[in-house]
């Protein structure tokens, strides 16, 4: 247990991965579950995306963590790794990017960040180098303002000031701005940047890669815009899907919702690998199963009117402390909906107000018995015997929170905890019309958190029409009994 906590489970690639999801998430919240999809595009396929998702999902405190990522069939074939690759090697293409294109939005790097701070090891603002940028450098031109520029970012990594860049600083540098690259990769660029090949990066052959990236920079502009009028490059894009455990998931299927692309796994974990035309295509992709997974299973959501106690014992509000104390005491109850001549609830009241009424009425009982005794001390006329019982209406829970049965399990979930409340009152939708209660210990029986809850509510129980030939059977076999003989 030391060794797995001491060493990291994922790889840099994963842990890149899981980095770049957990800044790019979009979520939607739709009857109390959340959904976290994500979009991303690598350079290659990178394995062990079950894990970071899984990771993601605990992360990132959704229901449901849908994670997709794209990238170029030809690479994914080859893992990565073909000659193709080999031969981009020495480009800025190495440094692609997982950029954020989620169902929601697309957003690249700010221009403005861009244009300020050199971007060959991002992961500093323009702040913390404009401090380290000597202003007399203007005076020796551009080009001594760039190195200067250049010499605070190489600075700026140097952690080890050393006076040259080490494999672990730019890998640190990469992963702090959460790159995702493969390993062969990584050691194509340091072969493009380290040209006297030992190992680690001078002040100069940075500047000299940083020039080399500049002029690059304005051939992909050229290329891109060639590119956008030329058909789009068939991509691979991997979809893997995790849902937390609960009932307010119970219908969610993944392994039925992943069949359309030939994926499968279980209903709460599965995958999926999806051939686009065109990269451009992924995002209506994610987009139509999450609103597939909201159609077929999010609607079907567990409602208050499935599992509430019903019917419901009730009181009215000209029942006094006695007579609400012995119905609590006769059917074990917490707690009692008031209700009006029409049945609309106009409160609530609980073993605490009973309580506090009780002892309100002893006082009054004592105190009358005090002014019967004085007056026959003196020989006064006792005074006038009256009612010392007060009605309900007096002393109970006017405003109450009340819950409609169209509420799913999830929201009134949370209605009991933001109102710190054990009890609610249900009612039909659009009126005080009362038709059932759910307390605490209902949310808890459908949870199943504890087996010594017994299922004694209709939504756990046989409907009537099924216990109907069971009761019909009974009353033929009654004849038959011994106390009828």
């Amino acid at each position: 247990a030391i060794a797995e906590h001491a060493k990291p489970t994922l790889s840099d690639e994963q842990q890149g991965v899981l980095t770049q999801a957990l800044v790019n998430f979009n979520t939607t919240t739709v009857h109390g579950v959340t959904i976290a999809t994500v979009l991303l595009s690598a350079d290659g396929f990178i394995p062990g995306l079950a894990t970071v998702t899984k990771d993601a999902l605990d992360l990132s405190s959704s229901d449901v963590f849908l994670l997709a990522v794209c990238y170029e069939a030809t690479r994914g074939a080859k893992g990565g790794g073909g000659k193709k690759g080999k031969q981009n090697g020495q480009s800025s293409d190495r440094l692609q990017k997982a950029q954020r294109k989620t169902v929601k939005a697309l957003a690249g790097r700010d221009p403005e960040l861009a244009s300020s701070v050199p971007q060959l090891l991002p992961g500093v603002d323009a702040g913390s180098v404009s401090n380290m940028i000597n202003s007399e450098s203007w005076k020796g031109g551009e080009i001594a303002f760039t190195r200067q520029r250049l010499a605070a970012t190489f600075a700026f990594y140097d952690t080890d000031r050393s006076g040259y860049l080490e494999k672990e600083e730019i890998r640190q540098a990469l992963q702090s701005a959460a790159f995702v690259i493969t390993e062969e990769n990584f050691d194509s660029l340091i072969a493009s940047i380290d040209t006297d090949g030992d190992g680690k990066i001078a002040f100069e052959e940075f500047v000299n890669f940083y020039t080399d990236m500049e002029e690059r920079k304005k051939w992909d502009s050229i290329r891109a815009e060639m590119e956008e009028k030329l058909p789009g490059t068939p991509s691979t894009m991997t979809i893997i899907g995790r849902v937390k455990a609960g009932v307010n998931v119970r219908n969610v299927n993944l392994n039925r919702l992943f069949q359309q692309f030939n994926g499968g796994g279980h209903p709460k974990a599965a995958s999926a690998t999806a051939k686009l035309d065109n990269e451009s295509e992924a995002e209506a992709v994610l987009q139509g199963l999450v609103d597939e997974l909201i159609e077929t299973s999010l609607d079907q959501q567990l409602r208050v009117g499935d599992f509430m106690q019903s019917p419901v014992l009730s009181a009215k509000p000209t029942m006094t402390e006695k007579q609400i104390e012995d119905l609590f005491i006769r059917y074990d109850v917490r707690a009692l909906p008031v209700v009006d001549d029409d049945n609309d609830v106009i409160g609530l009241v609980s073993y605490k107000e009973v309580s506090a009424a009780k002892m309100r009425l002893i006082n009054k009982q004592e105190k009358r018995l005090r002014q019967i005794e004085k007056a026959v001390a003196d020989g006064r006329k006792l005074p006038e015997d009256r009612p010392l019982e007060s009605a309900v209406k007096g002393w109970m829970k006017q405003k109450v929170q009340l819950a409609e049965a169209s509420l799913t399990m999830a929201e009134v979930e949370q209605l009991l905890l933001e109102t710190d409340v054990g009890y609610v009152p249900v009612v039909a939708e659009g009126t005080k019309q009362l038709v059932g209660m759910v307390t605490r210990t209902d949310l808890l029986r459908q949870h199943r958190y504890y087996s010594s809850l017994h299922y004694h509510n209709k939504g756990f129980s046989d409907s009537i029409a099924a216990r109907k030939p069971i009761i019909e059977l009974r009353k033929r076999l009654k004849k038959f009994d011994v106390e009828n003989e």
